[in-house]
């Protein structure tokens, strides 16, 4: 149990980290920051959401897509909001106009369905 506890801590102390570098504008070093902490429990979707948008402000819109989208399904409503929104400009970056269009309506609860 104690080992459990103490990898928590180390995570929530990354994801911290990871996301004082995106408020100073630094997605490497955020990214860096995720990309090795194994198991991640309770804290996957939103080291996907802080990954997701590391990686779009480099303009790695694909890859950005892919994390929001692991986030979003992890997310319950209406947590999900912030994932699907992100994810609706991702694609629209990607020339999927149409799946953008969908997943901003389904950031606002219009459609609970989700497009692959």
């Amino acid at each position: 149990m104690e080992a459990h506890i103490a990898q928590f801590i180390r995570i929530s102390k990354r994801v911290t980290k990871a996301a004082g570098f995106l408020e100073l504008d630094m997605p490497r070093e955020a990214l860096e920051c995720l990309s090795i902490l194994g198991p991640l429990g309770p804290f996957e979707a939103e080291v996907e959401i802080l990954r997701g948008e590391a990686y779009r402000r480099q303009q790695r819109f694909q890859e950005a897509a892919r994390s929001f989208r692991t986030a979003a399904k992890m997310f319950a409503s209406p947590a999900d909001q912030e994932a699907y929104m992100a994810l609706s400009v991702c694609l629209r970056q990607t020339g999927d106009p149409a799946k953008a269009l969908t997943l901003f309506a389904r950031s606002f609860g219009a459609d609970r369905q989700v497009p692959e």
